[in-house]
């Protein structure tokens, strides 16, 4: 897969305010844990896990995944709550990712999906928490697709929610 430049914003619509809580194994952006180093406060007011072995870190969520009065998808962590949440059926460009394959880093360092049945198109995902911008010295509409909230490694070109 190539990298390419990409930022978006991908609106989860349920029926539930309940969304998930994430096991001990997996951080609030879906991300699993290091083998040895599961979700927990290791020293820290809020939980939290390596996630690989360059020790990159996430929070864990202690409760589950709710819209907030903003609607944005926040659990607690500790003394604080942060954004979680799944990053969905949808493409950075707006494609529905097929049903076997949803918006997942699956093995690679950022958010992608299959777009057809036969695995052969492919498109990246927004990150949970990212929003479709417009950054300075752009023309177009980019967004997060790391596995980090705030990385700026992994962008790609994305298509706003309307």
């Amino acid at each position: 897969m190539t990298s390419a430049i990409i930022l978006t914003s991908v609106f989860l619509i349920v029926s539930s305010c309940y969304i998930y809580k994430t096991s001990g194994d997996a951080t609030i952006s879906n991300v699993p844990c290091r083998e040895n180093h599961r979700c927990e406060r290791h020293g820290y007011s809020y939980t939290w896990c390596y996630t690989d072995s360059r020790d990159n870190w996430d929070y864990c969520c202690d409760s589950p995944c709710v819209y907030d009065a903003t609607n944005a998808l926040r659990c607690k962590s500790g003394n604080s709550f942060k954004f979680c949440g799944s990053p969905g059926m949808k493409s950075a460009l707006l494609q529905t990712c097929v049903g076997w394959w949803p918006c997942g880093h699956h093995g690679y360092n950022y958010y992608w999906c299959y777009t057809d049945n036969e695995g052969k198109s492919w498109d990246f995902c927004c990150h949970p928490n990212a929003m479709c911008y417009t950054p300075k010295g752009f023309s177009d509409n980019v967004c997060n697709t790391g596995l980090h909230r705030y990385e700026i490694n992994n962008i790609a070109y994305c298509k706003a929610i309307s």
